[in-house]
């Protein structure tokens, strides 16, 4: 250790302890700017270590917390589960749904009112082909895998796939020389359905892309999906074949003993699992040392992105970049301008380190980033046409790698942590590993055997929009709900809110019908809709006093008023 930290002294010139524990390097200190916690933390990954927990403290940052549930009940108190996922984005709700193949209990929690609330809905929905991640990685090896994956699973569980393509587009003659690694990369991760193009040929695809490039490198495999469908349908899915979901649900704490979990302490009683999956996103390593399994840090890199009004969505069929071959080993893909399944455009990623967590600010300097580096890809766009921008985190380990396996130290406990980008596309694949882990540890304990009620096929009401007119009106003979238009903007009726508040996995918030059926999505951003919805939502039952935007914590209304009498929300 002391040899370690002599060298990190050398380059930072600030005194870092480390210790050797779980096969991890563990470093403390003290030191004046995340900045430096964070290439501290990346530079120790060159020591050979399993992974790096970076206990360094930061002059006045406070250490990141999660938010959790503020209230406490019994409903889960007792109950016994062959596995317990933690974590109900895009990974955990995948897991559930391959799992649903066996006979299991099988319980999902998350500390949040819904699915993919954090990663798996503040992303750009990209496919990505497997031409980033580095060679014989975790990465490179799922995102291969779960892109052949995507268009089958569309199809079974019926979400928007769209199979669009993307360019990287090189500004100088230059880069020709640089095709021989280009060519070795493609064959190293097994890239498919790609192609050089002059600038001349590729402008004839995207005629609207401006003439300042050389050269095209086409990847035809890519695509788009809409993340938050793509997760609520394995969920859905997973509900449908048997499991089941607890929201509002935080994990505080775990009993272990002979290094098995024993039991898991959340504010919603005490759970006794066979199995436990860590899927908990950007606090997975939160969740590896309260089971006393630390061996790694998520530190959060934030990325901001802007939504295109629809208006604009002829101005690029395909995912456009401009980036120098560099670009190709760096820890991120640099972003872009990404066409949508819904007919927007999207700018972004940007790529920023932060300290906290749920950290999903925006700011005038990342709005102005976009568009300097994106914006300036095609003719015709302007900070007039953002209708919306937003953040996400993603969960990124000082190795930059997904860890997907058994815990080496914790019987019963499995990880599928550190899944950033590519980690939408990569999630099918993971989730058959983690599922294949899960059962070969049970069938150790008692006998597992197939669903044979398992169907893999999940259908939802068809987009009302995209019907032709005699499809609408047999629709509304049926149903006349579906004949209210409750979002303008965006022509989703009162059936399909009714719809997505009775779903198996029902919307209980105001994002929730959101993301579900873009009630608010459109150009006026809710202006309209929001008082149909709220209307919607007490008719159904829920009081306006309890509803939420997001989960608790978020609340739309504060007190009962009286108007003429009569007592108002």
């Amino acid at each position: 250790m002391r040899e370690i930290e002599r060298r990190l002294f050398k380059k930072f010139s600030i005194p870092i302890h480390c210790e050797e524990r779980n096969g991890a390097l563990f470093l403390y200190g003290k030191v004046k700017s995340w900045d430096q916690v964070v290439k501290i933390g990346k530079f120790a990954t060159k020591f050979g270590f399993r992974g790096v927990v970076n206990k360094i403290e930061c002059e006045d940052v406070e250490p990141s917390t999660p938010k959790a549930p503020t209230f406490r009940d019994m409903n889960l108190h007792g109950r016994r589960v062959d596995v317990l996922i933690i974590g109900a984005g895009v990974i955990g709700c995948a897991i559930a749904r391959e799992l649903t193949r066996w006979k299991l209990d099988i319980l999902v929690v998350d500390k949040e009112a819904d699915v993919a609330m954090h990663q798996s809905s503040h992303n750009a929905g990209m496919m990505h082909p497997p031409i980033a991640p580095h060679p014989k990685s975790k990465k490179a090896h799922y995102n291969r895998k779960g892109l052949d994956m995507i268009e089958t699973l569309s199809r079974e569980l019926d979400f928007p796939f769209e199979r669009n393509g993307m360019a990287i587009l090189f500004s100088s003659v230059w880069y020709i020389f640089s095709l021989p690694f280009v060519k070795v990369r493609e064959i190293q991760n097994e890239v498919r359905e790609a192609e050089i193009l002059s600038a001349s040929k590729f402008l004839k695809i995207e005629p609207n892309v401006k003439k300042n490039f050389s050269w095209a490198y086409v990847i035809w495999e890519a695509g788009v999906v809409d993340p938050f469908q793509m997760t609520l349908a394995f969920a859905e899915n997973a509900v449908q074949n048997g499991a089941k979901f607890s929201f509002n649900t935080f994990v505080e704490d775990f009993a272990v003993e002979d290094d098995r979990i024993v039991a898991v302490v959340t504010n919603r009683g005490t759970i006794f699992p066979r199995i436990v999956v860590n899927a908990a996103g950007v606090w997975a390593d939160r969740i590896a040392a309260l089971a006393d399994d630390e061996f790694f840090t998520i530190h959060p890199r934030k990325g901001e992105m802007a939504i295109i009004d629809k208006k604009k969505s002829n101005l690029s069929r395909l995912t456009l970049s401009k980036v120098s071959l560099k670009q190709l080993g760096s820890v991120t893909k640099g972003g872009g301008l990404i066409p949508t399944v819904h007919g927007n455009l999207l700018l972004g990623p940007t790529a920023v380190e932060i300290a906290n967590k749920e950290d999903y600010s925006t700011s005038q300097e990342g709005l102005d980033e976009l568009f300097k580096k994106h914006a300036g890809l095609v003719e015709g766009l302007s900070k007039k046409d953002v209708i919306n921008y937003f953040a996400g985190t993603r969960a990124a380990t000082y190795e930059e790698d997904f860890i997907v396996e058994s815990s080496q130290k914790i019987q019963n406990l499995i990880h599928a942590a550190g899944i950033q980008s590519p980690g939408l596309t990569s999630a099918p694949a993971i989730a058959v590993d983690i599922a294949t882990m899960c059962i070969e540890k049970l069938q150790k304990e008692v006998k597992i055997v197939p669903n044979e009620k398992f169907c893999p096929i999940r259908k939802k009401d068809p987009d009302f929009k995209k019907l032709s007119l005699e499809e609408k009106q047999r629709i509304i003979e049926k149903n006349p709900n579906y004949g209210v238009v409750i979002c303008r903007c965006e022509t989703v009726t009162k059936g399909e809110v009714l719809q997505a508040l009775h779903g198996n996995v029902p919307a209980t918030t105001l994002d929730g019908i959101k993301w579900r059926t873009r009630s608010g999505m459109g150009r006026c951003q809710g202006g309209f809709c929001t008082p149909f919805l709220v209307e919607l939502m007490r008719e159904v039952g829920i009081d306006p006093l309890t509803m939420t935007k997001k989960g608790p914590g978020s609340e739309l209304f504060v007190a009962k008023t009286r108007l003429g009498g009569d007592e108002h929300v």
